[in-house]
């Protein structure tokens, strides 16, 4: 919004706020797994066992995406060796990768903003960070990359966004802070 008085030129408001990217925050320690559930008339049961087999074994998930035949979801690399034995015990087949990062680029509106996406992956491609997940919020991006290209993300969405380094935070699934 402007205001403009007769013989002034525009000015801002102070309550109009710019839109586009505008921080980065990292969590490291994070693991993934694929849990194979097939494609028949069980699949259904299958997918609420996962849950209930994670949920007993005090696995917190997120980032949980439904395929036809898997279930990918993401945890801290610390549960890991829970998370495999709970899911082995119950007969459920998982492929995990662990030493994984989420990066939050965020965004007052992001769903306003056009290429975003392109531009994150095009940062993280030029990064050399394989994308295993995406999810995305009203102000936020999520992609689950490789852990130790992390750093260099970071340096290309910063590049990509102009973003300087005090807008990245960085942070432990565990809910410590990471160097």
């Amino acid at each position: 919004m402007s205001v403009t008085t007769p013989g002034s030129r525009t000015s801002h408001v102070s309550f109009e706020r710019e839109r586009g990217v505008y921080a980065l925050q990292i969590q490291r320690d994070v693991a993934r797994a694929v849990i194979s559930i097939g494609d028949d008339a069980q699949r259904s049961q299958r997918i609420l066992q996962v849950f209930r087999v994670l949920a007993e074994a005090d696995v917190p998930v997120f980032l949980i995406k439904m395929h036809r035949t898997a279930v990918t979801l993401a945890f801290a690399d610390a549960n890991q060796t829970k998370a495999v034995a709970a899911l082995d015990a119950a007969g459920l087949k998982a492929e995990t990768q662990s030493d994984l990062a989420l990066v939050f680029v965020r965004a007052a509106s992001m769903r306003d903003l056009h290429g975003v996406m392109v531009a994150i992956a095009d940062a993280l491609f030029a990064a050399g960070a394989r994308l295993y997940e995406t999810g995305d919020s009203h102000n936020s991006v999520q992609c689950l990359i490789e852990g130790s290209r992390t750093e260099e993300a970071v340096s290309q969405l910063c590049a990509t966004f102009h973003l300087d380094a005090g807008t990245v935070q960085f942070g432990s699934v565990n809910g410590e802070a990471a160097p």
